[in-house]
């Protein structure tokens, strides 16, 4: 899934460019010097630290690995199978593992990191320290802030359930009532919507409407302001495919994606452009790429100035959208010698959207991979950096900072979440 940030947000809620909402934004906090220099890239290992828990979250001065991807080490490190770990357990009775995605809130204060093991944890961004963990169930595959930062919305795959959390930042309280603030998706099920559960939700900037991707293809759009969370449209598996994870809004369209990974898909590429214009009596999806007949698996997106990034997991570049015209006008390779399989994932911007940071998986991917067509399989798991050209047109790959966690001689290392700090 790919992610609006507090920049990019401000700037598509107000309608004015992103290289603007930044310097605005961040010079006026910062000096316009540190806005460009300092940031931080987070970055998410899945793989096992503990017994059947953990995993690691890597820490990056931005600057420095966009200047020297190869050369950069994270200045932080963190186990999640200790202290976090420790701090769950006692609030849920279980151990956290495969921690899948984070994001942060429009202040950038807090951090939301989502494990499969059904966790979603509030973390004092600065400090590091874990403020809140709470349990979705069997699993939540994604807990996304709204711009708003009243709430985190999250998707329960296991379970088939969409849940909603209420978020007080400033107050340090994070909750959600079984009663009022999960909606079961699987009582919603029909002959074109076939498998309702939730993959990725994401909310537009006005922090109304929730567009939530479905495993077995389709898409419902709730109102999460009402109580309960009202369905006000939907589409069917006709018009949008199977298990999407990739969602921007850039200027006032929404973008999703359809991927693989799924026995039901196991590749899949295919890019819409939601019209948001007449909610909430309905929406509509327009197709505005399709690699199908490819070995192409469609997963995370950005928003750069006016294009959509979406990566190619399987076909390893990244895709560049012009969301004025809705066409294609280029792609990133981002084969090299040293790393002939990327498979990138996720992304994320830099404050200046001068660089693009996009998580490159594993030899042993641990999630949304098909074993038949190893769609997400890759080779070195880490992080790639893309200098931006062109306002968001043209993209260079420069290489990328590898991350490792050896097992009896076997790479185990599974880079998934990936979010940058301003």
């Amino acid at each position: 899934m790919s992610t609006i940030r507090t920049i990019r947000a401000y700037a598509r809620g107000l309608l004015i460019p992103l290289s603007v909402a930044v310097l605005v934004a961040a010079g006026a906090a910062f000096g316009l010097a540190d806005a460009v220099s300092a940031y931080e890239v987070w970055l998410t290992d899945q793989s096992d630290t503990g017994k059947d828990s953990g995993g690691y979250l890597y820490i990056y001065d931005g600057a420095q690995l966009a200047a020297n991807p190869s050369g950069t080490k994270p200045t932080t490190t963190i186990d999640l199978s200790g202290e976090i770990n420790k701090f769950c357990e006692e609030a849920t009775k279980k151990p956290v593992r495969r921690p899948h995605m984070l994001f942060f809130n429009r202040q950038q204060d807090h951090v939301i990191l989502s494990f499969l093991s059904g966790h979603v944890l509030f973390m004092d961004a600065a400090t590091r320290k874990p403020e809140a963990c709470l349990s979705m169930g069997k699993n939540v595959h994604a807990a996304w802030p709204t711009p708003d930062q009243k709430m985190a919305i999250a998707a329960n795959i296991a379970e088939k359930t969409f849940i909603r959390i209420w978020t007080d930042y400033a107050a340090h309280t994070f909750s959600f009532d079984p009663t009022k603030d999960v909606v079961n998706l699987g009582a919603l099920e029909s002959g074109e919507r076939p498998d309702m559960a939730p993959i990725c939700p994401i909310t537009e900037a006005s922090s109304r409407y929730a567009f939530v991707t479905l495993r077995g293809g389709g898409l419902i759009v709730f109102d999460v302001t009402t109580t309960p969370m009202k369905a006000v449209a939907t589409l069917d598996n006709n018009q949008v495919h199977p298990a999407g994870c990739g969602g921007i809004q850039v200027g006032d369209q929404m973008y999703i994606n359809s991927g693989g990974g799924w026995p039901i898909a196991p590749l899949s590429y295919d890019v819409y452009a939601l019209d948001m214009s007449n909610l909430p009596n309905r929406v509509s999806a327009k197709l505005v790429s399709q690699r199908d007949d490819k070995f192409a698996d469609s997963h995370g997106m950005a928003g750069v100035g006016r294009y959509v990034w979406s990566a190619d997991r399987a076909g390893n570049n990244v895709e560049i959208i012009d969301a004025l015209s809705n066409l294609s006008v280029g792609t990133v390779d981002l084969t090299t010698d040293a790393n002939r399989d990327p498979a990138p994932d996720l992304m994320d911007v830099s404050p200046d959207s001068q660089y693009v940071f996009v998580g490159l998986r594993g030899p042993n991917p641990l999630t949304g991979n098909d074993k038949n067509v190893h769609n997400a399989k890759g080779t070195i798991p880490g992080v790639g950096v893309i200098h931006v050209d062109a306002g968001g047109k043209v993209g260079h790959y420069k290489g990328q900072a590898a991350i490792t966690n050896m097992k009896d001689g076997k790479e185990t290392a599974d880079t998934h979440g990936i979010a940058v700090r301003k």
